[in-house]
């Protein structure tokens, strides 16, 4: 869709960190200098708010530019950490339905009206209208997991239903990745990861303790001593921006052999 690239991050799963996927990417996008808009469409949970600190500047959300309003430049918020960083919030009670073709024109504006080089969005745990509507017209979808098995073998599904919705450039994401688990043999490695899921790995994101209370503050990883956490999401922002970047590339005390496992 024009010269934007348009990122999905779903899980048919909840709880296995799409939301913080979403917000931590559009900021390491927008730290590269890449105008990067991030958009709620978990009309469910609607944390994309308040992970990314914004929940006190939203007035109007998605819904109200796709049924007419309000304008997109009354409705997209500019985030104060980054120029290039805007979001645009999901609502509180839907009083319509959202299509396809409505999101989809919507979509075109914004990108037209913010020169928009990337677009990210935050999807409900499930098949949903949001889903398809999302996955119409998305270039590439990111798949969230974690080491629990439901949510490996949810991954595999969701790879699934986006293979019906005709998307086939997927990536997995592992989240909260658990190095000394995986090392002592209690949690899948990454290769079983992949072979279980059936999909491509794009990268992964190690578990970090100052996580949640980063997101409770509103934080991304670049406002705070966020480690491997961060380097993470830098790489993987590298990689969807087309540098050939290696999975561990500045990751401290993680070992290669053990995560390939």
């Amino acid at each position: 869709m024009q010269d934007c690239e348009i990122i999905l991050v779903t899980s048919c799963k909840g709880g296995v960190g799409k939301t913080t996927v979403c917000a931590n990417l559009a900021i390491h996008l927008a730290k590269a200098g890449k105008r990067t808009l991030m958009c709620d469409l978990d009309f469910g949970m609607r944390c994309l708010d308040i992970i990314s600190g914004l929940e006190d500047s939203v007035l109007y959300d998605v819904c109200d530019v796709v049924f007419g309003a309000c304008d997109v430049k009354k409705a997209v918020i500019a985030d104060p950490r980054s120029e290039n960083l805007f979001f645009l919030a999901a609502p509180c009670r839907p009083k319509e339905k959202l299509t396809s073709d409505r999101f989809s024109e919507t979509v075109n504006e914004l990108i037209r009206t913010f020169e928009l080089e990337y677009l990210i969005i935050d999807t409900h745990g499930g098949i949903s209208d949001e889903l398809s509507a999302a996955a119409s017209i998305c270039d590439t979808a990111l798949i969230v997991s974690t080491h629990n098995a439901a949510s490996i073998r949810a991954a595999e599904q969701t790879n699934m239903i986006l293979c019906d919705y005709g998307i086939s450039n997927a990536r997995l994401i592992i989240n909260s990745f658990d190095y000394e688990s995986v090392r002592d043999g209690k949690l899948p490695g990454v290769i079983d990861m992949i072979d279980q899921t059936g999909v491509r790995l794009q990268g992964i994101i190690p578990y970090s303790p100052d996580t949640a209370v980063a997101q409770s503050k509103g934080l991304y990883s670049t406002q705070y001593d966020s480690g491997n956490f961060g380097t993470a999401f830098n790489n993987i922002a590298r990689r969807i921006m087309g540098d050939s970047v290696p999975l561990l590339q500045n990751f401290k005390h993680i070992k290669r052999g053990v995560v390939r496992k």
